[in-house]
């Protein structure tokens, strides 16, 4: 509401816009989005589904069933494309529908705006992460024979909220790269290109070439093994000659950088760009 502060043409704004508004106008837009129920929907299927059959098929090898338990996270493989195409959408869409400019004027600070959705899309992907491991361990666990982890064992866990994590920062990386692009189309691509399609002629190339392992060691794809296994229970890290060179934090740290560099150029830009 304005009121007439003073001098008449001098209105001032009645009450203080806050950080917390902020967020809470953003998940509402989140919530409410179909699209945002539909891809979640979608992740679910694909990585429980994926996840649980691995690790049932595992249990079923004598020769692998000490390796089943680790598998309920390994659907995030796939579900990182899904929660790409998330990430993107809660910008590229505002961008494409000009709904931006309203979300502008509701917070002008743009750099409060901009932490508000990295922290819905982050938050929001993290529990759907956590949440598809869950699912998957229920699934599976009927079938398992005995070789199903422990609740108990916190270096278990770690399985579930590092999958979240893994969400977590694919999300923030084509959110990043969806306000760069400002198109879901262009946005999306890339992601799915970084995570899928670089890889296989460095794949191709690796038997042949050291350096191929190296490049396959850094891209996003391999390191996120590490963070959905923050414990190291199902991949060992640090192995010269191989794409899991790096060690374990190393990988970490680099997987987080693909999500970071492009959300602080992005929010350089951002605030700094006409819409």
């Amino acid at each position: 509401a304005l009121e007439t502060a003073g001098r008449p043409g001098h209105p001032r704004v009645a009450g203080r816009q806050s950080f917390a508004g902020a967020v809470r106008a953003e998940w509402i837009k989140l919530r409410t989005l179909t699209s945002t129920w539909v891809t979640s929907a979608i992740t679910i299927v694909i990585t429980v589904l994926f996840g649980a059959g691995m690790a049932v098929g595992f249990a079923g090898s004598p020769s692998r069933a000490d390796e089943a338990k680790t598998m309920i996270s390994m659907g995030s493989v796939l579900g990182m494309v899904v929660v790409a195409v998330l990430g993107a959408l809660i910008i590229t869409g505002e961008y494409a529908s000009g709904q931006i400019r309203s979300s502008l004027v509701a917070v002008p600070r743009r750099g409060r705006l901009f932490a508000a959705k990295a922290l819905v899309v982050s938050g929001f992907s993290f529990v759907l992460g956590v949440l598809c491991v869950a699912l998957s361990y229920a699934l599976s666990y009927p079938f398992m024979k005995g070789h199903a982890g422990s609740l108990t064992d916190t270096h278990y866990l770690g399985l579930f909220w590092g999958t979240g994590l893994v969400f977590a920062l694919i999300a923030l990386m084509a959110q990043g790269v969806g306000y760069l692009t400002r198109s879901t189309a262009g946005a999306i691509t890339v992601v799915v290109s970084v995570l899928f399609v670089v890889p296989i002629p460095f794949n191709l190339m690796a038997g042949h070439w050291k350096w191929a392992n190296k490049v396959l060691g850094l891209l996003p794809d391999t390191l996120s093994i590490a963070v959905s296994d923050p414990f190291s229970l199902a991949h060992q890290w640090g192995q010269a000659g191989t794409a899991a060179f790096l060690q374990h934090w190393q990988a970490i740290a680099v997987f987080a950088a693909w999500a970071l560099v492009p959300m602080v150029i992005a929010g350089v830009l951002f605030t700094r760009r006409d819409v």
